[in-house]
């Protein structure tokens, strides 16, 4: 194929000319992602938001101090991703009624069942920050609106109370120690008491003067003291111990150190460190150990850790020294009681374990009366902001139309790249630069599809009116002598009267390389356009074997051509005048408003011989061609198509040039070639390739080819006279042969050229 530059117009042929495949390419993968689109698209989704504001407070109630300050470390981020935690899911799936009331935390905790449920609940919900706000939306999936507001509103209470549950666990498990410590005070109270009593009367009840009251009381002042101070220490010791016993102990009910209240700075520390590691072992329940925010925790509760212990052991050393202290004291009074009687001694010593007991015991349910307050307060830090309301439609999460959209762009380049790939490998031959370039022959006409043109003319003209329909393409040049057509055969004829002025042209054979290329039409509207010309010319149908412009003009098949060659019948009787054409199927009105039809005779090909190829190749053809020049200026044979039989090649061989039809996009290029071949090994001249069947979506030529028809014709009412436009096309036309003329003369002059044969007998 010639090598050639595409540009848009090119591309633009080509999609035309395989629309089809582009078209079907796009309209499969348009249906099949319409299709899938359809099978994938899920059941209606609905979408309820609801959101809640957290505020974190400044300060926390405790039992044993007033006020602690609060580490800045925490951001909304991780109360957001709190909220699709396992408590606070626990809490909103029994209010949904998908874990039983009865069901407790820990059997929820360990059964498959209730774990994929609340899988599938924190599947449902989505919780995030809104953008610079301390608000958290909280949106719900479901299918339908209700139980989409519905779960979005339980999880938001959920969360409300499950902050509430933790931020006040500290003062629970305090009143919970609390009340198991009264319990024990309470007995031994009791039993010191029952103690003295007994002493009392079996000593009859005698009292102790008052020095030995006022020493017993001193005595049972300082033990009390003491006996603080070794609570206190022995808070401090445990705390220690459970600092240090690893970074992830946690501190159970039971085990927590009662710090003294006198201390803030303590009772600070120890409510901050409880509060972060509340905080982590709840992140714990939906994130990793090796998550960033869990990372950053145990490095808070590292520096904490390590500024609580130095505070507790500086605080265990000033109540050692305080205990030291407070010994020496304690064996002073008791050494003041040395000099009493034993039952004396005796009596304060349950003095003094009834006054310690006492003294502890109230202050307990002193404590525990403010842990009952404290509990009561509920220290709350989330409000719901928005309730989350019935959504009126589903989220739109079908993406039908999308993939359709897809499938449709993805069916469209695909056909597109189809239709360019099927380009390339088509072997047909489409433009005047691939036929001239691969046969190195000029194209030298150009005929548009004829039953396009036929179709565009509309009603019939009087001329058309008698002629059958099946033969009306074949004569377009007289029936539609001002067609685009008809100007195409016309510009035939031009090209090849100029190529007239360079080598005698008398018989022309006019072939193909295969059947159904317009070999046919070609010479039938060639004929006439020449007669037109008022220059005499003879039709011959040469082809043999399938016969078909006896046809066309509704005359007599025999006796014709075949006659004529074995001799059995005189020229001048075989060939068809104008006369006999009146007589045909086109009628004497067709004939006579055709101009110089007169000029044209046909000779048919008579009755089909046994053998045509030897016919033709007899020396009598050799002998009647020779005749029939000197007759006529033009002899016009329609011989058969070249490939499937040596009919046209034997007529090549004797004519003095042969004309190639070429139906494009019809064959392959290697046939047209291979046509090409015979004709040369046969020694035949080849004057060159006419196009026929051009379309726009076949061939890039057409557009040019349709804009020049255009520009020739006649004008509406002009009364025969050209356009401005036409008369500079013909002005043109004129001038390209008078120097083609110009340039053939001065050939001939300097003796390079042929030199001119006289006007043969019939020449006008």
């Amino acid at each position: 194929m010639a090598q050639y530059e595409l540009n848009l117009r090119d591309y633009w042929r080509i999609l035309r000319r395989r629309k089809w495949i582009v078209l079907a390419i796009t309209i499969l993968f348009t249906v099949f992602s319409y299709s899938i689109a359809l099978f994938q698209t899920p059941p209606p989704l609905y979408e309820a938001s609801s959101a809640i504001k957290v505020e974190r407070s400044t300060t926390v109630t405790g039992l044993l101090m007033e006020a602690i300050t609060l580490s800045a470390g925490e951001n909304v981020a991780t109360y957001a991703a709190y909220t699709r935690s396992w408590p606070v899911l626990e809490i909103a799936a029994r209010r949904l009624g998908l874990i039983p009331p009865d069901v407790s935390s820990e059997l929820a905790r360990n059964s498959p069942q209730y774990l994929q449920t609340i899988t599938r609940l924190q599947n449902q919900i989505k919780a995030e920050p809104e953008k610079d706000t301390n608000i958290i939306k909280i949106t719900a999936q479901a299918g339908d609106p209700k139980t989409a507001a519905k779960i979005a509103n339980t999880v938001a209470d959920a969360y409300r109370e499950e902050n509430i549950l933790s931020r006040n666990r500290q003062v629970r498990e305090s009143k919970q120690f609390i009340e198991s410590q009264l319990k024990v005070m309470d007995e031994r109270l009791r039993l010191s008491e029952e103690q003295l009593k007994a002493f009392k009367e079996r000593q009859g009840g005698v009292p102790l003067s008052e020095a030995a009251s006022a020493s017993v009381s001193n005595l049972v002042a300082k033990e009390a003291e003491q006996e603080k101070a070794q609570r206190v220490l022995d808070s401090v010791t445990r705390e220690i111990r459970r600092l240090t016993a690893g970074p992830d102990t946690a501190a159970r009910a039971g085990e927590r150190a009662l710090i003294d209240p006198s201390d803030p700075n303590i009772s600070k520390m120890n409510a901050a460190f409880l509060e972060t590691q509340l905080e982590r072992d709840n992140l714990l329940l939906t994130l990793t150990p090796l998550h960033p925010q869990i990372k950053q925790l145990d490095a808070k509760l590292a520096r904490l850790r390590e500024n609580y212990l130095r505070d507790l052991e500086a605080k265990r050393r000033g109540l050692e020294d305080r205990l030291r202290a407070g010994e020496a004291a304690v064996q002073s009074a008791r050494a003041g009681l040395q000099g009493l009687p034993g039952s004396a001694l005796e009596e304060a010593r349950l003095q003094r374990e009834v006054k310690v007991n006492d003294d502890l015991r109230s202050l307990l349910r002193k404590k525990d009366e403010e842990a009952q307050i404290k509990e009561k307060e509920q220290i709350q830090e989330v409000t719901i902001v928005r309730p989350a309301v019935e959504p009126p439609s589903p989220k739109a999460t079908t993406q039908t139309a999308t993939k359709t959209l897809v499938g449709l762009v993805i069916g469209l380049v695909l056909g597109i790249v189809l239709s360019l790939t099927v380009e390339s490998l088509d072997t047909s031959i489409g433009a005047i630069e691939d036929v001239e370039a691969y046969l190195q022959v000029p194209v030298i006409g150009l005929i548009p599809d004829l039953e396009k043109e036929v179709e565009r003319k509309g009603e019939l003209t009087p001329l058309e009116s008698g002629v059958p329909e099946e033969i009306r393409p074949f004569l377009i040049s007289l029936l539609h002598p001002q067609s685009p057509v008809s100007e195409s055969f016309r510009a035939l004829r031009t090209n090849i009267e100029f190529l007239r002025l360079q080598r005698p042209l008398k018989t022309l054979v006019i072939s193909s390389a295969s059947i159904m290329e317009g070999k046919t039409t070609t010479a039938i509207n060639l004929a006439l356009n020449i007669a037109q010309l008022g220059k005499r010319v003879l039709l011959v149908e040469a082809d043999l074997r399938k016969p078909y412009i006896h046809h066309v003009f509704g005359i007599p098949r025999e006796p014709g051509f075949a006659e004529v060659i074995i001799e059995n019948l005189p020229l001048s009787k075989a060939v068809r005048t104008a006369t006999d054409l009146m007589l045909g199927k086109l009628g004497l009105e067709t004939i006579t408003s055709a101009p110089n039809i007169d000029k044209m005779d046909i000779l048919t090909s008579g009755r089909p011989p046994m053998n045509p190829a030897e016919l033709l190749n007899s020396p009598r053809v050799t002998e009647l061609l020779t005749i029939l020049k000197e007759q006529y200026e033009y002899v016009i044979l329609d011989a058969s198509p070249i490939l499937p039989i040596t009919d046209a090649v034997i007529l090549g061989s004797k004519c003095d040039s042969t004309i190639i039809v070429y139906r494009v996009g019809r064959i392959a290029r290697s046939a047209l070639r291979r046509t090409k071949t015979l004709l040369e090994n046969v020694q035949a001249n080849v004057l060159g390739v006419v196009l026929t069947g051009l379309r726009a979506e076949l061939s890039r030529d057409y557009e040019e080819l349709k804009y020049a028809r255009y520009t020739y014709r006649y004008g509406e009412g002009s009364s025969g006279r050209p356009s401005v436009r036409g008369e500079v096309a013909l002005r043109h036309r004129a001038e390209t042969g008078l120097k083609s003329l110009a340039g053939f003369l001065e050939r001939i002059w300097r003796g390079t050229g042929p030199r001119p044969k006289p006007p043969t007998k019939g020449a006008s």
